[in-house]
């Protein structure tokens, strides 16, 4: 056990060719997990608010994004073509460099070296430092003709992967009313061919949820047996094809740009009227919170949220873009049963949580059918994008919500129809964004914003947003405080500039109006949010990072002398320091410290904080790594709890939140046993107020 844990990360070692023209930093790791820690490690930010904002704090929901960055570490973009707007997709780049980028090769040509990067506006050392492991110096690609390769090439010259992933907690009493093992299981097959074609298939089994039914008594087997069969809960399977030419024209080429079959996402415009997957909150892309939508994508996760399945193509014809969809997939609902044959089947409520561990869970899995089809239409240049999204939803049997106010302009019934304009027109140094949704009784949801770079080392942004409170909209993933989006008003600020060399200062303040009731406030409502943090690059083996946030905002009163509710302001703030140094090239050390204070009108006001001590050990071109953490923690209650993000296996994403007073230790592993198979294990100790939870993750990858 001791050696399994002490050995753990591969040597996914890139082509000879494209490590030649990566960075010295990226050549000494010559491994994909390396990079991949790196990666995480520099979104930290962005990837942990969108967990925070997301909806039950579901990990899995993020898990698409850590596909595409697994992706393009193994197959990294060429800096010179036009697929570099692949890092604006997923976060990376703004607006405003991607069009540096763009405009320095226009002017001078083909990047030869990553130091060139630097010279370009808005480009940091810690920019570069974030997009180096995807890209490489190829030759530009206009002048070539777009691949066409053969249907034998694609299926015969690609890669194959497969990954197991096991995981279990131990130490919680909750496991023992699920009518499963506490393990979660996660099998995944991948084949690619570059970025031209991409399959895969995927299952999964959450903790608590049966697999093998033999050890459940012969009534529970019967139950269980009405709404699933014995192994995996979930099965995926997509097939994605890219770029593919069909014929030439004196005026240009018709190209599939993408052809999705099986399960994949969508996401176009700024979100507001159709947006599934990862969808990014107020620190995503530097100060700006404009989107970047891309279109298809296949959904190569187990996550069982927001997606479809079905078909999906876009064809491009010089600057135009065709999208059409359909999608038809059972999702989890609870079932009003009829009365009689002559009542209709009703639903009461939509369940996106993906679990099905109980007798009460298990009844609601796969209930209803979904489908929904439609289309979307853009006009694309380098400078302006107009896009035009309308699709139709129908449920295999009605919405009926439980009567209440809280969800009286929340969509009811069986069909629902959403259309949207969007918009981004970049003019110099300015950029315009914006987009107008409706839902098919008439109410509308708007936001526009611009974002502005007087000078390369800043740049600031201004937003308004105003979704009504009866807009509708079941796949929507519009920026805002409500997961609903809808019934909300809101302005954003945003900065960022580079103070001095080597040092970056992001800043943004939301001031916004929930204009109907919520779950947890049965009164409109209002609020702010305020974050400011500190980058610095202390030298080329050591940074230091320092950030506030603050937010206020309004929910009901938890009085037990008044009778009714009433609404009250309760504020939230923390503050995080973090610095990273190098001690040997294969030794490196990282500690952090965060605390957090809330309070609220009732008189609550309770305080938290976390010491923690990194030790990453990772001799280059050796088969193994280790990094061990000691944390120290400590909470009044669960509303001053503390979160730290944590390096985990390959694949995986973690950010923990922690109450109570404790002590958490973990230590994650590599080795690789061939150049094929590598196997990754973590270790995780918790004791909280005297209670230990431990928790184990293994992960086997094998690739040919």
């Amino acid at each position: 056990m001791i050696i399994l844990f002490f050995g753990w990360l591969s040597g996914f070692a890139q082509n000879a060719d494209t490590l030649a023209v990566r960075t010295d930093s990226i050549s000494a790791a010559q491994n994909i997990e390396f990079l991949y820690q790196l990666l995480l490690e520099r979104t930290e930010d962005r990837l942990s608010e969108a967990l925070e904002l997301g909806d039950g704090n579901n990990e899995e929901a993020y898990e698409d994004l850590i596909e595409d960055y697994l992706f393009y570490l193994e197959n990294p973009i060429n800096i010179n073509s036009d697929e570099v707007i692949h890092l604006a997709e997923i976060g990376l780049l703004s607006t405003f460099q991607l069009e540096a980028l763009q405009k320095y090769r226009r002017q001078f040509g083909d990047f030869l070296f990553m130091d060139e990067l630097l010279m370009l506006d808005g480009f940091s050392e810690s920019t570069v430092a974030v997009i180096s492991p995807l890209v490489y110096f190829g030759k530009s690609e206009k002048s070539k003709e777009l691949e066409r390769p053969s249907i034998r090439t694609m299926l015969t010259r690609g890669q194959h992967q497969v990954t197991m992933n096991y995981a279990e907690k131990f130490g919680s009493t909750a496991d023992d009313d699920y009518l499963g093992s506490p393990r979660k299981i996660q099998l995944k097959y991948t084949y690619h061919y570059k970025q031209k074609l991409r399959v895969g298939i995927a299952m999964e089994k959450d903790a608590g949820e049966p697999f093998f039914f033999g050890k459940l008594g012969d009534s529970i087997q019967d139950i269980v047996r009405q709404y699933r069969n014995p192994g995996f809960d979930f099965y995926g399977a997509h097939c994605y094809v890219s770029d593919i030419k069909i014929t030439d024209g004196e005026t240009g080429a018709l190209i599939v740009k993408d052809l999705a079959l099986g399960d994949y996402q969508l996401s176009f415009g700024q979100g507001l009227t159709l947006w599934s997957g990862m969808s990014y909150g107020k620190a995503s892309g530097g100060s700006s919170p404009m989107k970047r939508a891309s279109g298809i994508r296949p959904k190569a996760s187990s996550s069982e949220g927001k997606f479809f399945r079905g078909a999906a193509t876009t064809m491009k014809y010089r600057d135009f873009y065709a999208t059409a969809f359909y999608s038809s997939r059972k999702v989890d609902a609870t079932v009003s049963l009829a009365d009689s044959l002559d009542d209709p089947v009703l639903i009461s409520a939509l369940q996106e949580t993906g679990y099905h561990r109980t007798i009460n869970e298990l009844s609601k899995r796969n209930t209803i059918r979904q489908q929904v089809f439609g289309g979307h239409l853009c006009y694309a240049s380098s400078n302006l994008e107009i896009g035009y999204t309308m699709y139709h939803l129908r449920l295999s049997a009605p919405l009926e919500l439980k009567p209440s106010k809280y969800n009286k302009y929340y969509f009811q019934g069986d069909r629902l129809t959403n259309m949207g304009l969007d918009f981004r027109w970049l003019l110099r140094d300015l950029v315009f964004f914006g987009e107008l949704a409706r839902s098919s009784n008439g109410a509308m949801a708007g936001l526009i914003g611009m974002t502005v770079k007087p000078r390369g080392y800043i740049n600031f942004s201004l937003s308004y947003r105003n979704y009504a409170k009866d807009y509708q909209n079941l796949l929507n993933g519009a920026f805002g405080e409500s997961s609903r989006g809808q019934g909300e008003e809101g302005v954003y600020l945003g900065l960022q500039c580079a103070l001095l060399p080597g040092w970056d200062l992001l800043a943004y303040c939301d001031y916004f109006r929930l204009t109907w009731l919520t779950s947890q406030v049965y009164n409109p409502s209002w609020g702010q949010e305020y974050s400011l943090k500190v980058s610095h690059q202390i030298s080329k083996t050591a940074s230091m990072q320092l950030r506030f946030k603050s937010k206020t905002k309004m929910k009901n009163s938890v009085d037990e002398h008044v009778f009714s509710h009433y609404p009250v302001f309760y504020t939230k703030r923390s503050l995080n320091f973090q610095i990273s140094y190098s001690i040997t090239e294969s030794l490196t050390f990282s500690d952090k410290a965060s605390y957090s204070h809330y309070f609220n009108d009732d008189g609550a006001n309770s305080r938290g904080y976390l010491l923690c001590h990194d030790i990453a050990y990772k001799p280059p071109n050796r088969p193994f790594a280790f990094t061990f953490r000691y944390a120290l923690f400590s909470s009044d209650d669960y509303n001053s709890r503390v979160s730290v993000y944590e390096n985990d296996v390959l694949g995986a994403f973690s950010i923990p939140s922690l109450s109570g007073a404790g002590q958490r230790v973990y230590l994650l592993g590599k080795l690789r046993l061939f150049n094929s198979l590598s196997l990754y294990s973590r270790l995780g100790i918790t004791v909280i107020n005297g209670e230990t939870k431990t928790d184990v993750k293994l992960e086997i990858i094998w690739k040919s």
